[in-house]
């Protein structure tokens, strides 16, 4: 499983394209897991209220990296909608903490740190309160990806 937060709402056309380019052998399903998932990446897209409003959610079913492939995904995402998107990034930080990030900018790699960002931490469990203390996703420097 993987996510992708994009700056702009993607279209499912945008996103299979960006899936053709690099896992062209996975059947691409919209919506929750269900019973045809031979080969399959399912997808979710998700409101958040943070500066990437849209969070791309797939469940890769198909095979490969999980990894890897979120990165190529907002990648390439970020390039044809010319906006901005985070990935996961905790093989690019400086530990194995879940809190790094890659955030892309029209196809410019930056190290992320998400922790106490609307992206990573709102939740509805969380008072006005303890919402107004989250912030953006930070950026830490370029990476040369």
């Amino acid at each position: 499983m993987f996510y992708v937060g994009l700056s702009v709402q993607p279209g499912r056309e945008d996103v299979a394209a960006a899936f053709a380019a690099h896992a062209p052998q996975a059947r691409l399903r919209w919506g929750a897991l269900d019973d045809d998932c031979a080969g399959a990446v399912f997808l979710e897209l998700h409101r958040n209220a943070s500066e990437f409003p849209f969070a791309l959610h797939a469940t890769n079913l198909a095979g490969g990296d999980d990894y890897e492939l979120g990165l190529a995904i907002a990648r390439t995402l970020s390039l044809a909608l010319r906006c901005r998107s985070v990935c996961d990034g905790t093989r690019h930080g400086p530990g194995r903490a879940p809190g790094w990030c890659v955030v892309w900018d029209q196809g410019r790699a930056y190290l992320g740190d998400d922790y106490n960002s609307l992206f990573y931490d709102d939740s509805p469990e969380l008072s006005a309160e303890q919402r107004a203390q989250l912030g953006p996703v930070r950026l830490l420097h370029r990476l040369d990806l």
